[in-house]
Formats: C-alpha cells, structure tokens, sequence
C-alpha cells in the first residue's frame, strides 16, 4: 500500500491543475501556456504553484496587493482529502479512479459555479456521456446508470420549469445548467443512489437559503443569489467519500 502523505500530495497536485482549468476556462478559454495571476496578470512564479503554501506564502495576497479568492487553496486542499478518502474505501482499482474522476468534474464545476454563477454545457453533458460508458465498465449495472441519468434530469428539469414560473425574472435561483448537473450525478452514481447523492447538497442549499431569508429579515445585507450547483457538486462528493456507493 501506498502511504496516505503520497496521495494526499497527488491529491494536492491534482487540485493546482483543477485550479488552471477553473481559472482559464472563464476567463481565457484556453488551457495551455504558464499559468498567470488571476490579479496582475503576470505569470506566476514556480514557488507560487506550490499547493497551498503558494497561496500561504503569498499571505493570500497578489503582489499588487490585491487578495486571492480563498476557493483556490479550498480546492487543493479538497482535491486532497477527497483522494485520500477514495483511497481509503478502495485502493488503486478502477473505481478509485473513476470516482476520482467524478469528484474532480464536481470540484471544476462547483468551484465555477460559485465564481461565475455558470455551469460549462459542454463540459457536464460530456462527463455525463462518459459516466454512462464508464459505469459500467467499473461494473455498475448499465440500467442503474442510465435511468439515473434519466431520473435526476426528468426531475430537475421540473424544478427549471417551477423556478420560471415562480421567478419570470433575469435573477431566476435555477438553471438549465443546473439540469445538466443532475444529469450527470445520476449518471455517475445511479438511480439506486441518486436520492441520497441530491439529497446533502439540496439539504445544504435549503439551509443556506433559510439562512439568507433570516438575514433579509433583520435587515442584513445578503446576496441575490445562491450558487446552486456548488452545493449540489460539495453533496455529491461528501455522498461518495462517506462510502455512498458501497
């Protein structure tokens, strides 16, 4: 067996090449070429790309001055832990690298969402396609798969319709992006596990809602909105690292 400091630093490393496509694919479009400051816009030193203690000894600080988002070291550091659970539950086999591969389409997804307020349709509709072929390879009964793709989308795509109708406003809390998530949550998980996969981000959200209302109450100021799919993408990896799929 591996020790668990190698993979958590694999995990870490994986997290800064997450954190090149979070920042590129917004902002650039492109993934090749160094990676730069999201702040000054000038290419980042070797040391800088360190996981984590770039950003520490950065002071979470560009050189202008400027902070860093705090969502790059978060990333890295889930990127860790989330491969040192996996490892945990299943070793180096197949499944450990499918569900690493899962988990690290959440971590993009979910980190852009909250940035940007955007889900890539391209880039959940195509890990959702490849979830369909790579289940069952794995050795996910291909029926689970495919109707918990189908299920998660029937379902979500009702909460679209219900959110356009409730808010016929440019400031809707749900989108087709959204829908396309789903998709590919059942997709990778299956309809057997699709309740509880939905079940901690939905819960996550609904709480932080509750909690934006409470404060418009009392007169704080709260945001317009909420990032719905991160939450879904946080519970569908805390689903799959407490050993969801058996």
């Amino acid at each position: 067996m591996l020790p668990v400091a190698l993979i958590f630093l694999a995990g870490l490393l994986l997290g800064t090449l997450l954190n090149v496509i979070i920042v590129r694919l917004p902002r650039e479009r492109r993934l090749l070429g160094w990676p730069r400051c999201t702040r000054t816009g000038a290419p980042l030193a070797w040391w800088q790309l360190i996981p984590l203690a770039g950003w520490l000894i950065q002071r979470g600080r560009a050189a202008d001055g400027r902070p860093l988002h705090w969502i790059y070291p978060l990333v890295e550091l889930l990127s860790g832990l989330t491969l040192v659970r996996l490892y945990q539950l299943y070793g180096l086999g197949p499944e450990f690298t499918y569900l690493a591969c899962v988990c690290a389409v959440l971590i993009v997804t979910g980190a852009i969402d909250w940035l940007h307020r955007y889900i890539y349709t391209f880039v959940i509709l195509g890990a959702a396609l490849l979830a369909l072929v790579a289940g069952p390879i794995v050795g996910m009964d291909w029926r689970n798969v495919a109707l918990g793709a189908l299920a998660a989308g029937l379902l979500f795509l009702l909460f679209y319709v219900a959110a356009r109708v409730l808010f016929p406003s440019a400031g809707v809390p749900f989108g087709l992006g959204d829908v396309y998530l789903a998709i590919f949550i059942g997709a990778a998980v299956g309809l057997l596990n699709l309740a509880p996969a939905l079940f901690y981000g939905m819960l996550m959200a609904g709480l932080v809602s509750a909690g934006i209302l409470i404060a418009r109450r009392l007169g704080q100021p709260t945001p317009v909105y909420i990032a719905y799919g991160t939450y879904l993408c946080l519970g569908a990896i805390l689903f799959i690292t407490l050993g969801g799929l058996g």
